[in-house]
């Protein structure tokens, strides 16, 4: 395998399997911690470790008034905006729910990657692939019935969430950024961390802080592999692979997050979840695979 291709399949490996089992891990650490600032907290430990790693590379920070306030605006939209409205919807919603909600980001990013002057225009197969797979999606959440009811919020809180990463995606792709990648990330982190904190303090949660072992364990699990790691292969795939085939991240990751929650927290997986997660897969192999295979 060419390095280049290896690169890009353990990318791909990275995003849907890490990323997959966040929700679970979101889900059990909120269990334990405040919200906000467990997920200040896991950006703290991704942005720490990350402009170590970025020192010892040699990168750059930002040095321009531009690309601070493009670190800014990454830090608002693809953490502060997005991930922490995810976390905190998770005490109130099961984990394959938000899931679901955050498999729409696969539509966002890929028409929103068909606009501005970088746009890539979509084949008729992708589309159907990506339709396809949040089909698919759907099935892996279906409790026997839609319902307007108390957790409507949460849910439309958690689906704002993915317009807003969608975006902020879009615009990285299209940014060109003069400092290293890892040391940029890592400053993003940083920069969440302070906003998503500042939330968390104004919301009352110093008073519910605890040291529980369940939440820190969870806390270093998602600095470490879904902020530090993952984030990194993702923000790389942005910049050197097409958005709707990025986008298939939203149909894996909710087929994992659904069968962790069943197999760790109980959550329920009916049959008709089992055929969603294969539906995703035929999903993704539309979106994906190239035209000769597909």
């Amino acid at each position: 395998m060419k390095p280049g291709l290896a690169r890009l399949v353990a990318s791909f490996a990275i995003v849907y399997l890490v990323w997959g089992s966040s929700f679970l891990m979101v889900r059990i650490g909120v269990q334990h911690l405040p919200p906000l600032l467990f997920s200040a907290g896991r950006c703290v430990i991704a942005g720490v470790l990350l402009l170590a790693v970025a020192r010892w590379r040699g990168e750059k920070l930002p040095r321009t008034r531009r690309e601070w306030r493009l670190m800014v605006f990454f830090a608002v939209t693809m953490i502060v905006f997005s991930n922490g409205p995810v976390t905190y919807a998770l005490q109130y919603l099961p984990s394959n729910e938000v899931a679901l909600l955050n498999a729409s980001i696969a539509l966002w990013i890929a028409w929103l990657g068909t606009l501005g002057a970088k746009g890539q225009p979509l084949a008729l197969r992708s589309w159907s692939g990506l339709a396809f797979g949040f089909a698919g999606v759907a099935l892996l959440v279906w409790r026997g019935e839609f319902r307007l009811d108390a957790h409507l919020g949460w849910q439309l809180l958690a689906l704002l969430a993915s317009v807003v990463w969608a975006s902020g995606s879009i615009v990285y792709r299209n940014s060109a950024l003069q400092s290293g990648p890892i040391a940029f990330n890592g400053a993003m982190m940083l920069l969440g961390a302070l906003g998503l904190g500042a939330g968390g303090v104004a919301a009352g949660e110093l008073a519910r802080w605890n040291w529980a072992p369940g939440g820190l364990w969870a806390m270093l699990y998602l600095g470490v592999f879904a902020s530090a790691i993952t984030y990194t292969a993702y923000l790389w795939l942005i910049k050197n692979a097409r958005t709707d085939h990025v986008a298939t991240f939203a149909y894996v990751n909710p087929a994992i997050a659904t069968l962790l929650g069943w197999i760790v927290l109980g959550e329920h997986l009916a049959p008709a979840q089992l055929a969603g997660m294969l539906i995703v897969l035929a999903g993704v192999a539309l979106v994906t695979l190239p035209s000769r295979l597909a």
